[in-house]
């Protein structure tokens, strides 16, 4: 099967399978008739977009799709109001948290929106690590960051409600 259309067939079972692994996306494929490894999947999951989440993998939120000339940033800031919770400064990294299951959603909009500062990123279950190419820089993308997710009260502030910037560097 051409990859164009085992990745519209597994696009297809992530929406009709809430909570898959890749182990029951692996399976699914198979009993549609296309054998694959779990590593093929992984690769097809990043290809697609999909993201884990707490329910499993899911595509990006279609009710929310915007026009092709979306800007990244402001979609990243929608994404960043939805699921930052904090940001702490951690030499050239910014430390962002996010609830259980979401840090991989804001990873990948970070990667997509590329802001001004960020050197790339590393996402785990609930914490990205952001980096910088310096204290500065880093300080800047913080404040960048907090002011989209709506977290800052303005751009002097150190601290805002929800989040935590501990004195980052100017």
């Amino acid at each position: 099967m051409p990859r164009t259309q085992r990745h519209a067939l597994l696009a297809e079972i992530i929406r009709d399978r809430p909570g898959s692994t890749q182990e029951s996306l692996v399976d699914a494929l198979a009993e549609s008739g296309v054998e694959v490894t779990q590593a093929t999947v992984s690769r097809d999951l990043a290809a697609i977009g999909a993201v884990r989440g707490p329910g499993g993998y899911r595509l990006p939120d279609l009710t929310d799709a915007r026009p092709s000339s979306d800007d990244p940033a402001e979609r990243l800031g929608r994404v960043l109001r939805e699921h930052a919770v904090s940001f702490d400064p951690a030499a050239t990294l910014v430390v962002v948290r996010t609830a259980p299951g979401h840090a991989q959603v804001l990873a990948t909009e970070l990667d997509r929106a590329r802001p001004v500062g960020m050197v790339g990123c590393v996402a785990g279950d609930d914490t990205i690590f952001v980096a910088a190419p310096s204290e500065r820089e880093a300080g800047r993308l913080l404040r960048r960051l907090a002011d989209m997710a709506g977290l800052a009260s303005n751009p002097n502030s150190s601290t805002a409600p929800n989040a935590t910037t501990n004195g980052a560097p100017a």
